[in-house]
Formats: structure tokens, sequence, C-alpha cells
């Protein structure tokens, strides 16, 4: 009795739901009866060198890869639907041509540049670090889903620059997995013998977010995060600290490499060892990250979460919920009522190597919780569609960071969860990373 009085007492903090009460936010303690090693070396081998040829992609394009109908598709999708700004009041309608304009669509493409990001860029759907939100009083939108909010983009990552705005603030550039607009101080063009250094060093990633990545003349240079990646330098200069090269910029906008020290227990040649172990540490160095929409202040939304903790281990996926829905062996479960659907995910799912997907969602299966036998899952998790007693529509009871949960998360809250929108209706399949 005294258990429950407890979960529903926490459930009805803010931000709260039971199961942050009742499952331990501890990803190993899940991992228990997952096999030790989750991806055959031999295999991780060769998906790590899969992810160098990825990750180095943009440097050796001959042309952009993303056709000027996809890069600037955000101009025919809001052109015809009223959008707000950062004081929740319409935006006028000569705001989209505004964008146009600074846009320069028909010249694109107007360049090609290869560059690296210096710092973590917000990449943007039109040349602007301003909001742009649908109507805020419905669930679901206002802060924090900025529709100009594509992706972020770690320092570190390679570029290549397809076009420039009219005012000259922004520059067009493609990742491996998404296009958009940085402002162009983000960013510093390399040269032949940048690239050469940069593709034959050894990569490292980092155990955790906000790690600060120091000069040998102590400035700061960048905050290192799980998911980004760094050369290092060939000397190793003690045996407590890892040597990194860091791309900067300089007076001319070129890239160069400054030496950093960063701690060896902050620090990890890329791919680590795919052990439980280590998915537990890494998974656990971003539970309870506060959920960031496109990377949104430098934070995570579900697909991030994944991308970046599989990147650790030279995984490479793709960056949006749809595209890592094909990622892999897809086993469907729509139309099966809610036991079935957790029986195929404990019979079929392989914990740390299945997502768990439904339309604009994704979540990193762990396995069964020990205590109950119920599949969880890790994600980030914005929250839950509510029922507004007395009124119309639907309202939203937030959550707002990563987090372990089952598949039915706000159960609790029956009858005043909107019908049919609990985790474990919604799924409509399950991809397995083979």
């Amino acid at each position: 009795m005294l258990a429950c009085c407890l979960s529903a007492c926490a459930a009805n903090q803010p931000g709260m739901i039971r199961d942050l009460a009742e499952l331990p936010q501890d990803a190993g303690h899940y991992l228990q009866d997952a096999p030790p090693l989750f991806i055959d070396p031999t295999r991780q081998a060769e998906l790590y060198q899969d992810f160098r040829t990825r990750f180095f992609a943009p440097w050796h394009r001959d042309s952009p890869r993303h056709p000027a109908r996809e890069v600037f598709s955000g101009f025919r999708r809001y052109a015809a639907r009223p959008i707000y700004g950062e004081t929740n009041l319409p935006l006028p309608a000569a705001w989209i041509e505004t964008m146009a304009h600074r846009a320069s669509r028909s010249a694109y493409p107007s360049l090609h540049l290869r560059a690296i990001a210096v710092v973590h860029a917000a990449m943007r759907v039109f040349p602007t670090h301003k909001p742009v939100f649908l109507d805020p009083s419905e669930p679901g939108q206002g802060f924090p889903f900025d529709l100009m909010q594509n992706s972020l983009v770690d320092a570190g990552t390679p570029l290549l620059v397809t076009h420039r705005s009219r005012d000259g603030r922004w520059a067009l550039v493609e990742t491996d997995w998404a296009a958009g607009w940085v402002r162009w101080p983000e960013i510093a063009v390399v040269d032949r013998d940048f690239i050469a250094a940069y593709t034959a060093a050894p990569l490292a990633g980092f155990w955790a977010d906000d790690v600060p990545v120091v000069s040998r003349d102590n400035r700061f240079l960048v905050s290192g995060r799980v998911g980004m990646a760094l050369p290092l330098a060939a000397e190793q200069e003690t045996a407590e600290r890892w040597t990194l090269q860091v791309p900067v910029r300089d007076h001319l906008g070129r890239a160069r490499f400054l030496k950093a020290k960063v701690p060896r227990s902050a620090v990890h040649p890329l791919p680590l060892p795919a052990t439980r172990e280590n998915a537990a540490r890494i998974l656990n160095a971003l539970m309870g990250k506060n959920y960031g929409w496109g990377g949104l202040y430098e934070n995570r939304d579900c697909s991030a979460l994944i991308q970046d903790a599989m990147a650790a281990f030279g995984l490479w996926l793709p960056r949006n919920s749809k595209d890592q829905a094909g990622a892999g062996r897809w086993v469907s479960l729509e139309g099966l009522e809610r036991r079935e659907k957790k029986r195929r995910i404990l019979e079929q799912g392989k914990p740390l190597r299945a997502i768990l997907y439904m339309p604009g969602h994704v979540m990193l299966y762990l396995g069964r919780a020990p205590a109950s036998g119920r599949p969880v899952a890790c994600h980030a998790m914005w929250g839950l569609r509510t029922v507004r007693l007395f009124e119309k529509g639907a309202g939203r009871r937030v959550v707002g960071k990563a987090v372990v949960t089952s598949l039915e998360p706000g159960r609790e809250f029956f009858p005043f969860a909107w019908p049919g929108t609990l985790l474990i209706d919604k799924l409509t399949g399950m991809v397995l990373l083979d």
C-alpha cells in the first residue's frame, strides 16, 4: 500500500509519471540478460568503416546531395499555414517572402566549399535564428517545437557548403544526414592538407556531455558531448590525459588545428567495444537530459538520443525517426492488441539492437523489467497527451527528458489519458539493427 501511495504522489509532481518512480533510471538494470557483446567484433569493425565513410562523405561529393526542392521545402510547407513567432503572435504574411529573398533560392547552388563546424551549430530550415511555431495554444505545438530547428551539427563535423544567403550571414551546408542553414562564423573552410590529416587520424568520442575541451594554454575551445567525434593527436602527453586535435577558425575563415587536453576518463577511442557495460554507461550519461526538438539548445530529441548513443559504438544511424525506421529489419506490430505487441517485442526484440517505432517517435529497446517482466525502453520523451476536463481538445503532461519507461507510461492517468494514445497503442513496428 505504501509503494502505491508513493508512486501516486510522485505521479502528481510536475514532470513525473509513475514509471519514473517505479522503474530504476539505470540502463544497466535492464541489460543483465543481454549478451555480453551486443555487436560481434568483426561486424562492428565493418560498421565502423561505414561510419567513417559516411562521416567524411560531404568532403568527397562533386555536387550537392540535396536538390533545391528538398532544401527549400519549408517555403512550400509553411507558406499557406498560420505560423507564430517568439511572442506567440502570428507572423505577418510577408515574413515568408522576406525569408525567401534572404535565401536567394534562384541562385542555388552557388558554392561548392568543403568546410567543418567549429562550434555546435544549430542547423536551421530558413536562414534565421528566430523561432517559428504552429498554434502555441494547441498541445504538442509552441515551445519547444521550433519549426526552424532542423538538427544540431556537432563541432568537428565535416560539411559541404552549397549556397550562401543574400546577406552573407548564413551558409547552406550538408552533413551526411541533413542539409540546412548555419551561421558563417560557425564553420571554417578546409583545404586538402587539413582533410588529409583529419581523415588519417583515429577518432575519439566522449563518455558524457559538457566535457570542457581546453587548449594547451588553457583556453576553452568546445564542449565534448556523447555522439561527437574529434581526431586524436599522434602524440599523447601523459597517461592521465588524451590529446585531441580541435578544428578552429582563423581570421580568414580557414580551418586549422589546435591541440587540446582532455582527461582520459572523459574520452574513448572510437569505436567503443560493444559491451552491455559500455552501453549502460553511455545511456546513463544521457539519462535525465532535457528534451531538445531538433537538437534545440544542444539537447536531444528521440532520434538524436539513439543516433548519438549508437555513434559511440561506430554504428551510423539516420537523424530522424522516419529514416531510422528503415535502418534495419522491420518487424510489423500493426493491428496487434497490446498483449500481442508486448509478446512479439519480448520474443523477437534484441536489447540495444531494436528500435521501437511509431510515427514521429522512436525508442531504444532495453529488454524486460526484472520485477514485472514488462518490456522497457529508453527514449527522449516530451510528454503525454491528455484529456482536458470540461474543455475542448487535448492537453499535455510534460516529461521533457530522456527516461526509461514501460510501453504504457501514463497509464495511471486513465481516464484522463487521451484514448488510444499510450505508446503501446501507437507502436507500428520494431526495427532490428542486424
